[in-house]
C-alpha cells in the first residue's frame, strides 16, 4: 500500500507544472549603447521601460552625488533623448505617456511635479495638492491619462508608507489605503540564515518601493518587504488588487526591478547576499506572475552572478533587456530561458 502512494505521488509530482522550476536565462544577442559610465555604482534603480521598448537610467556623475541626467535609449541602444532632473528628488521619476518624464521636487511642504517633453526639455510644473497625512515623495508613476500617483513615508511617522492620486493638474483625487502599509521592520532577508537576516545599508521598505505604469493602464506599486507585495492601482485610487510575491527559493530578497506587460507580472528579486553592506548583493532572478491572479507562471536566473540593470521586458518567449557592463561603455543584453 505506501509503495502504491509513493508510485502516486511521483506520478502526480511529474504532472504539476514547471512554474516552480528556476529555468536559466543566457545571453542570445548583445547591442552596444551610445551611453558611457563608469561600472554598474553609476546606474541609479530604478531603471524604467515604455511601451516601445525604450528604456530610461539615470547615471550618476562623479562628484555630483544623486545629481546625474536621465537618458531615453532607444532599444537600438541610441540616446535618443537626455532629462537634466537637477534639483529633483534623487531617483524619483516617471516615463510619461509621450515620451517624456516627470520628476518630483519640493518647494517648501508644496509637492512639485517637474514635466519634461519627449525631446527633453523642461515644460510647465504642477504644484500639488496637500494630502489630509502629509508625506515625503519616493516613487512617482504617470497614469495614461496624465493623472499622478505619488507614495512615499509619512513625516509624522517614517516608518508608515502613504499613497496618493491626483488629476493631471494636481488636484487631490484619493489617498490610497494600503492595507499593511509598508514600515522599516520589514529587512530584506541576507546570507543563508533566514532566521535572523542582516538588514541592508538602508533597511526601510520604503525607500526600496518601486511604482511603474503597466501597458494596461493601471500603476502598480511594489512595496518592497519581504516577500515583497505589489498593488494595482487604478486611476480612480482604487486598489483592484493586491499580490504577495514569493520568490524563487533561495532568493535573497526583492530588487528594484518590475514590470507589467500583456498580463505578466515581473518581479526581480536578488539572486544572492554576502553581507549586510551595500552593494554585496548580486545576481539576478525573476519571478513571473499572471497579472490579474498572481499565479507564478516562471522563475529564471542569469547562469552568472554578475550584476546587471533591468531595462526592458517582452513576454512570448519570454526575454529580458538587461544593461551590462561592456569593454567600451555599456551594451543591453537580450536573455533567454536555456533549453535543457
Amino acid at each position: 500500500m505506501n509503495k502504491l502512494l509513493g508510485l502516486i505521488l511521483i506520478f502526480f509530482t511529474f504532472l504539476l507544472p514547471a512554474s516552480g522550476q528556476l529555468k536559466s536565462l543566457a545571453a542570445t544577442a548583445t547591442t552596444s549603447t551610445t551611453i558611457k559610465f563608469e561600472g554598474y555604482s553609476n546606474f541609479s534603480l530604478p531603471s524604467f521601460c515604455d511601451d516601445k521598448g525604450r528604456s530610461y537610467v539615470k547615471l550618476l556623475q562623479p562628484g555630483m552625488g544623486m545629481d546625474g541626467p536621465v537618458f531615453r535609449i532607444s532599444n537600438k541602444g541610441t540616446v535618443e533623448a537626455e532629462f537634466d532632473i537637477t534639483g529633483t528628488l534623487g531617483n524619483t521619476f516617471a516615463v510619461r505617456p509621450n515620451g517624456g518624464i516627470a520628476a518630483a521636487h519640493l518647494d517648501g511642504k508644496t509637492k512639485v511635479i517637474d514635466n519634461f517633453g519627449p525631446d527633453g526639455q523642461r515644460e510647465v510644473e504642477i504644484r500639488l495638492e496637500q494630502p489630509p497625512i502629509p508625506f515625503f515623495p519616493m516613487q512617482i508613476a504617470i497614469f495614461p491619462s496624465g493623472g499622478i500617483l505619488l507614495s512615499g513615508a509619512q513625516y509624522r511617522a517614517s516608518d508608515q508608507a502613504s499613497a496618493a492620486v491626483y488629476d493631471p493638474n494636481g488636484h487631490l483625487m484619493k489617498v490610497v489605503a494600503l492595507e499593511g502599509d509598508a514600515n522599516s521592520g520589514h529587512t530584506i532577508p541576507i546570507g543563508n540564515k533566514k532566521s535572523s537576516p542582516a538588514p541592508l545599508a538602508d533597511p526601510s521598505s520604503i525607500s526600496r518601493s518601486v511604482a511603474i505604469t503597466g501597458d494596461d493602464g493601471n500603476v502598480y506599486l511594489m512595496s518592497a518587504t519581504s516577500p515583497p507585495t505589489v498593488y494595482a492601482i487604478s486611476q480612480a485610487g482604487e486598489v483592484l488588487r493586491k499580490i504577495t510575491v514569493q520568490g524563487p527559493a533561495g532568493a535573497a530578497g526583492p530588487d528594484f526591478g518590475i514590470r507589467v506587460i500583456k498580463n505578466r507580472l515581473v518581479v526581480e528579486f536578488y539572486r544572492e547576499c554576502s553581507g549586510s553592506q551595500e552593494g554585496s548583493c548580486q545576481g539576478t532572478v525573476f519571478s513571473i506572475l499572471n497579472a490579474s491572479t498572481g499565479e507564478r507562471l516562471a522563475n529564471y536566473a542569469l547562469g552568472e552572478p554578475a550584476s546587471r540593470v533591468l531595462a526592458c521586458y517582452a513576454p512570448d518567449p519570454d526575454r529580458f533587456f538587461m544593461f551590462q557592463d561592456a569593454p567600451n561603455g555599456t551594451a543591453i543584453e537580450i536573455v533567454e530561458s536555456v533549453p535543457k
